[in-house]
């Protein structure tokens, strides 16, 4: 399930204040390195530890704060 970053606050639908504050790589998924490792031997199991990047979104109107997949 993609979830991806909005246009506008999910909360009260402020456009001009929906701001990106910043960006992270999160996550360790145990079932992609395990998946890798079968597939790609050791190096299948660094893919495991690389996660997913992440941007997280403020409202500046009602201050709702979330992260979405970048």
């Amino acid at each position: 399930m993609a979830n991806k970053a909005p246009a506008q606050c999910q909360s009260c639908g402020e456009r001009a204040g929906w701001k990106c504050t910043g960006e992270s790589n999160k996550g360790f998924s145990v079932g992609k390195a395990a998946a890798g490792g079968l597939l790609l031997g050791p190096i299948g199991l660094v893919g495991g530890a690389l996660g997913k990047k992440k941007k997280t979104y403020y409202c500046q109107n009602c201050g709702f704060r979330e992260d979405y997949d970048a």
